[in-house]
Parts: structure tokens; C-alpha cells; sequence
């Protein structure tokens, strides 16, 4: 049988450059919600990517303004993050937009 554990999948500042911010390792893991903070001065180019074991493919693109918060919100079982897979991403200006993925993670 299943075990469903709710708990932050990723709280960190996003690099300047591609990195992983949430890898379930071999767990199934179900994102709900996705805060993306800019506490930059400046815009920031927020890239999130899921990457499937073999292909990587954008999933959001945006520009956030200084100060600025949104929110991604998913229904039912979330955003899926099989075993094999993993979600990377990338901000303009490193340390400067905090990431915060709640969810659940299924062993």
C-alpha cells in the first residue's frame, strides 16, 4: 500500500543558471503548488523546466517585477514527478527569487 507524505518537495533561491531544484529520487512525487518570489531590485526571467529522464521541456517562462509573488496551483494529483524525472530551473540574477514547491511525495 501507498504512503502519502505532505511536505515541502523544494524551498530554495534559484541559481543563475539551469539546476535541479526538486529531484523525487525514487519516490513519486506530487507538486500542488509552485510560490515563485522575486526579492530582486529588478526583473527577473523565472525558467522552470520538467526533465523526464531524457528530455527536459520548459513548463513556465516568466518575468517577475521586484517585489512581485505568483502562485501556481495544481488540482487533483499535482504536477507529477515520477522517479525518473525531476524539475530544474533558472533565474536571471542568482539568489534573488525564493522557490517554494509544496506537495506530496507517494513510496
Amino acid at each position: 500500500m501507498a504512503t502519502f507524505t505532505p511536505k515541502k518537495l523544494a524551498f530554495i533561491q534559484l541559481p543563475n543558471s539551469k539546476g535541479d531544484i526538486y529531484d523525487p529520487g525514487t519516490a513519486m512525487g506530487e507538486a500542488h503548488s509552485i510560490i515563485i518570489h522575486n526579492t530582486n531590485t529588478t526583473t527577473e526571467t523565472v525558467v522552470l523546466n520538467l526533465h523526464d529522464g531524457t528530455n527536459e521541456y520548459e513548463i513556465f517562462k516568466i518575468a517577475l517585477i521586484t517585489n512581485e509573488t505568483i502562485i501556481f496551483e495544481f488540482i487533483n494529483e499535482g504536477l507529477i514527478v515520477d522517479a525518473s524525472s525531476k524539475i530544474t530551473g533558472s533565474t536571471t540574477t542568482a539568489s534573488k527569487v525564493t522557490c517554494l514547491i509544496c506537495g506530496t511525495e507517494r513510496t
